[in-house]
This record gives structure tokens, C-alpha cells and sequence, in this order.
């Protein structure tokens, strides 16, 4: 069996995860909001009946990419984000049975991330107007889709990581 990854390498592969999606995701929220289903992972249903993705925003459950886009775009005023911390944690090293030749790229592709993201948004107006607290928290699973394809960014290649779960509160 191929030798498993590192701690070390868990840490940087869930770091660079966590921070290059936030950053990207955040912006989407604010500028982007077309692109927003682009972000989740296909809409699925496990054989166990759950849905897949799991979103729930600010107590509105809902499991199809799509619908939240669709809501998110005609139900949100403007809105700006501020991250103030990511947090991110390895939550499971191998989503699925690797054989004994695999690559550390492909290791580091076969796992899901636990990102936790908190800070601040304005809402309705542009430059003024209070910041209100915010708390995310996504797990992140690897895009399984080739590059190009659903998931595409503005450089042309698909996004390496799609939310699977995710629990967004606004504090209170």
C-alpha cells in the first residue's frame, strides 16, 4: 500500500483548500452570484436517501445548488464579506479505496476538508452601514470532474474543491 500522507502534508493541503476556495467563494457571494452553484457539488441522492449537497443558510434548509443561487440572488441586498479567520482540518484522509501505486497528488485529492470561516458582512449598502457577524462552516470535497468542465472559473479550469455540507450563520 502506498505510504499515507503526512501530517504535515494533511495541514498544507487543507490550509491551501480552505484559503484559495474562501477566497474565491466569498467574492462569488458579493460579485459573482451567477457563478454561486458552480461552487456545490452536483445535487445527489445517496443510496441512503440523503441529499447531497446539505446547505443550510441562516435556518433555510435546502439541498439543490441551484435553488440557493436562485435565492440567494433574488433575496439578498448587496452584500460584503470581510473574513476575518479560516480554520481547517483534515476531516476524512481517504473518501475512497486507493490502490498501492497512488501518487501523493492523488492522496491529496481523495479526502474532504472541514473549514471553518467566520467574520463579517454588510448588508444593503455599499461603503456604510454596520457589519454584521457571520460563521461558516463547509466541508469541502474534492471536484471529481475534469478541469473545463461543470465548476469552471475564470481561468478555465474547473474548481479542485466543492462544498458539500455547509452551515452559515448570521450571529447574532
Amino acid at each position: 500500500m502506498a505510504a499515507a500522507l503526512g501530517e504535515d502534508a494533511l495541514t498544507r493541503v487543507s490550509a491551501n483548500a480552505a484559503e484559495t476556495f474562501t477566497d474565491a467563494y466569498y467574492v462569488a457571494l458579493t460579485s459573482a452570484r451567477g457563478s454561486l452553484a458552480s461552487y456545490y457539488v452536483p445535487k445527489t441522492v445517496l443510496p441512503s436517501g440523503k441529499l447531497l449537497p446539505q446547505i443550510s443558510y441562516n435556518g433555510t434548509v435546502l439541498s439543490d445548488p441551484d435553488d440557493f443561487a436562485s435565492s440567494y440572488t433574488t433575496q439578498m441586498p448587496f452584500t460584503f464579506f470581510e473574513v476575518q479567520s479560516i480554520n481547517a482540518h483534515v476531516l476524512n484522509p481517504a473518501l475512497a479505496p486507493l490502490d498501492q501505486t497512488a501518487k501523493p497528488k492523488e492522496q491529496e485529492a481523495n479526502m474532504s476538508v472541514l473549514v471553518q470561516v467566520s467574520g463579517y458582512v454588510r448588508l444593503i449598502e455599499r461603503k456604510d452601514g454596520p457589519m454584521r457577524a457571520f460563521s461558516d462552516t463547509l466541508v469541502l470535497v474534492p471536484n471529481k470532474e475534469e478541469a473545463g468542465a461543470k465548476g469552471k472559473d475564470k481561468t478555465g479550469e474547473g474548481k479542485s474543491w466543492l462544498i458539500q455540507n455547509q452551515n452559515f450563520r448570521f450571529v447574532v
